[in-house]
């Protein structure tokens, strides 16, 4: 027997999408921490490993997300702030695999910590974004969605007092060129992560302007 297209979204397809891309941006801030504080070689080959899981399932998520757009006439929100929503989302494990990789190939460490103020936000940020991303898609509370977007942007604010005080101090240094650009460069890329979880929750925003 012939069956007519569902254009109905399977129940909780899309929650359950963004919420897998979530927890990928929260693994990968986690693995990131492990990758650059790890005293343990072996262990911090396997955080390396671990951030490219996140940010290769993030891709397919998002990719999943996409597909599930064009096939569904009904979305749980307006399809371009869903779609903006994973795009934003799947740049934090794709941005914090590049930092991995930017590290791995200049032979850079974390010994003396000069990232660990970024990361240990980073990481704050993303245990936020989980609670933020769980009551806009399961709770719909508004009113605790919005107190976690306000604590999502105060932590971007502190990123940049962060950045700056780091900036402050490195110029301060005796570096040779190469490892005071190289430096520069790490803070710079995890700056943008820290970025990224502030326009998470500007689309968060959009979301509960438009439906509370």
């Amino acid at each position: 027997m012939f069956k007519l297209p569902s254009f109905l979204p399977k129940k909780d397809k899309f929650n359950q999408l963004l919420e897998q891309l979530t927890l990928k941006a929260h693994e990968s801030a986690v693995q990131l921490k492990i990758y650059t504080q790890s005293k343990d070689a072996a262990e911090a080959a396997k955080a390396g490993e671990e951030i490219k899981r996140c940010r290769i399932e993030g891709k397919l998520l998002s990719i999943d997300i996409t597909r599930e757009l064009s096939m569904s006439f009904i979305t749980p929100f307006d399809r371009e702030d869903i779609q903006e929503f994973a795009s934003n989302l799947y740049k934090i494990p794709k941005l914090i695999e590049k930092i991995r990789e930017r590290m791995e190939m200049h032979g850079m460490s974390n010994t003396e910590g000069f990232f660990t103020p970024q990361i240990d936000l980073i990481v704050e940020e993303a245990e936020t974004l989980q609670l933020m991303v769980s009551a806009l898609l399961r709770s719909r509370d508004f009113a605790q969605i919005k107190d976690k977007i306000a604590i999502l942007h105060n932590l971007e604010q502190r990123g940049d007092d962060i950045l700056g005080e780091l900036l402050q101090k490195l110029f301060r240094e005796d570096l040779s060129a190469r490892e005071l650009i190289l430096r520069k460069d790490i803070y710079d890329m995890l700056e943008k992560v820290v970025d990224r979880f502030r326009d998470v929750a500007s689309v968060a925003l959009q979301i509960v302007l438009k439906y509370s």
